[in-house]
C-alpha cells in the first residue's frame, strides 16, 4: 500500500525524488524523500542546512532537513524544508547511507557549508565522511531548547527559574560575545557546580556556535525560533502517532503540501561580506579547505600503522592540536623548533624522528610537534618515523611496548588532550625509580635523603612523604 502510494506519488509529481525500502511489505525500513519543490529550494539554498531529528517508541527516527542560514528570509516556514529521511538505523553505516541518498539526489551537494545539529546527533563523522567539504555545527535553536528545559528540571526557587529563563530569551535574541559572557556567569552563579557539568554551559563561550545565530536581529529572532518550533513539534507529532509505519510518507507529503504558503521561491536574502565570511568559515577558500582536507585524511590514514587502538587515539588527538595552531618558528639542518601556544619544543630529525616534549619522552609516539613539522613539510607519516613496537606490521605482544595498553587507556580517558603534566610526572617517576635501582649502596643512600629533603621541604614536615 505504502510502496503503491509513493510510486503514484512521483507519476504525479514530476522531479520528485524517492528511495525506498518496506520490510516484509508492511514495515517501513528506510525512506528518502524530496518532491520537486523541495529539489528546488535545495537547489536555491543549499549553503546551512538545519537538522530536526524526530524518534517514535520503537526509535525509530526521522530527519527533516531544513534550509538555514542568512541567505534564507526568516519569514520562510514550511519552504524551508529540503529533505526529509528515515535511515535504516543510526548507526555509522545507516545514517553513511542516509546521507549519500542526500548526496545523489542534489547535484550541488558540493555548495552545502554547515550542518547545524542538535547535542545528541552521533552521525558527525558521517557527514564528514559523505560531505568532506561540509563544517558540523551544534545549533542555537537546540542550545537553547536543552538551557530552557534544563533550567526547568533544576528545581530552583521560582524567582530564580524566571530570572534565567528570561536571561536566556534575551540572550538567544541578541548572542553578542557580551550577553553570552553574562548568561554564562548567571548560570555559574546560580547552579550547583554538581549540575554545571550536566547543564554543558561552556557551549555559550564557543563562538562558532553563535556566529551563525548572531547575524539575526530580534525581529528575526522571534520569527525563526517559533517557525522551527512549530516543525519540530508537527513533524514529531507525525511520526510518533501514526502507528502505521505505511502510512508515515503519506502523512509527511500531506503536511507538506497542506502549509506550502509560498507557491513560487522566494528571493535569496542579500547579506553582508561578513555574513557570507561566517558561512564560508571566515572567508577561506573553499580550493584550500579541500586541500587541507585532504591532507589531513592522507595523514589519518598514515598513522594507521600504530597497531594499539589507544596510542592511535593519542596520535589522532595530537594532530587535531597541531593542525589548529601551528607555528614553526625556528630550523636548520639538525633541529626545527615548533611552538603550539605553550611553551616551545625542539624536534630533531631522525629515524625515527623524537621531540623534547614529554608526550614523546615519555610514550615514543609521534606528539603534535613531530605531527606539525610533517604537516609543515607537506608530508604524512611514515612507517619509519614510528618507533618499532607500535607498529601494526611488528606484531608481538604489548608487553614490548614502552608504556602498558592499561596506562594508555587511563592517560586517553575522555578528554580532547593529554595531560602534559601527568605524562611529566610518570616522566620524572621512571627517570628517578631508574636513578635509584641503579647506582651503588652509598650512592642510593645519598639520593634517597636528597629526595627525602626535598619531599618534607615541598609537602612535609606536617605530612610525612612516603618514596
Amino acid at each position: 500500500m505504502a510502496s503503491y502510494y509513493l510510486d503514484m506519488f512521483m507519476a504525479t509529481d514530476p522531479g520528485s525524488k524517492v528511495a525506498f525500502h518496506f520490510h516484509k511489505g508492511s514495515v517501513l525500513d528506510f525512506l528518502n524523500l524530496q518532491t520537486s519543490t523541495m529539489c528546488k529550494w535545495f537547489k536555491r539554498f543549499p549553503e546551512v542546512i538545519f537538522i530536526i531529528r524526530s524518534q517514535d517508541a520503537q526509535k525509530k527516527t526521522l530527519y527533516t532537513f531544513l534550509a538555514d542560514g542568512p541567505y534564507i528570509p526568516t519569514t520562510c516556514q514550511t519552504e524551508r524544508i529540503l529533505h526529509i529521511a528515515v535511515p535504516k538505523n543510526e548507526s555509522h553505516e545507516g545514517l553513511t547511507d542516509m546521507f549519500r541518498v542526500l548526496k545523489d539526489f542534489n547535484t550541488n551537494w558540493q555548495d552545502i557549508r554547515i550542518f547545524l545539529v542538535d547535542h545528541q546527533f552521533k552521525g558527525a563523522d558521517a557527514i564528514r565522511k559523505v560531505f568532506p567539504s561540509a563544517e558540523v555545527v551544534l545549533s542555537a535553536y537546540h542550545i537553547c531548547r536543552h538551557f530552557q528545559q534544563s533550567i526547568y528540571q533544576l528545581s530552583l526557587p521560582s524567582q530564580t527559574e524566571h530570572l534565567l529563563i528570561d536571561a536566556l530569551k534575551n540572550t538567544m535574541c541578541s548572542a553578542t560575545k557580551e550577553n553570552l559572557k553574562n548568561m554564562h556567569t548567571m548560570l555559574n552563579q546560580f547552579v550547583k557546580p554538581s549540575m554545571l557539568m550536566q547543564l554543558k554551559a561552556d557551549w555559550l563561550l564557543e563562538d562558532r556556535i553563535w556566529a551563525l545565530h548572531r547575524w539575526k536581529s530580534s525581529t528575526q529572532c522571534f520569527e525563526y525560533f517559533p517557525t522551527i518550533e512549530t516543525l519540530s513539534h508537527a513533524f514529531m507529532e507525525i511520526f510518533r502517532n501514526t502507528r502505521d509505519t505505511n502510512a508515515i510518507p503519506k502523512s509527511l507529503v500531506k503536511y507538506i503540501k497542506e502549509h506550502a504558503f509560498h507557491t513560487d521561491l522566494v528571493k535569496k536574502r542579500t547579506c553582508t561580506s561578513q555574513e557570507i565570511a561566517i558561512i564560508d568559515c571566515k572567508g577561506e577558500e573553499p580550493e584550500e579547505a579541500n586541500r587541507d582536507l585532504e591532507s589531513t585524511s592522507l595523514m589519518v590514514q598514515a598513522l594507521q600503522d600504530i597497531r594499539n587502538p589507544s596510542a592511535l587515539s593519542l596520535c589522532q588527538k595530537e594532530l587535531e592540536v597541531a593542525q589548529k595552531s601551528v607555528k614553526v618558528i625556528g630550523t636548520n639542518e639538525v633541529t626545527t623548533n615548533v611552538q603550539l601556544l605553550e611553551h616551545p619544543s625542539e624536534v630533531s630529525y631522525g629515524t625515527p624522528a623524537t621531540c623534547s616534549c614529554s608526550f614523546n619522552q615519555v610514550l615514543k609516539l609521534p606528539c603534535r610537534h613531530i605531527l606539525a613539522v610533517i604537516t609543515a613539510s607537506e608530508k604524512v607519516v611514515q612507517s619509519d618515523m614510528i618507533q618499532r613496537p607500535w607498529r601494526a606490521q611488528a606484531g608481538g605482544s604489548d608487553s614490548n611496548l614502552p608504556v602498558s595498553s592499561d596506562i594508555l587507556e587511563v592517560i586517553k580517558g575522555g578528554s580532547t588532550d593529554v595531560s602534559e603534566k601527568e605524562l611529566t610526572v610518570e616522566s620524572l617517576t621512571n627517570q628517578l625509580s631508574e636513578l635509584l635501582s641503579e647506582c651503588s649502596e652509598d650512592t642510593f643512600q645519598q639520593r634517597y635523603n636528597t629526595l627525602r629533603e626535598l619531599a618534607d621541604a615541598w609537602i612535609g614536615p606536617y605530612e610525612q612523604v612516603k618514596l
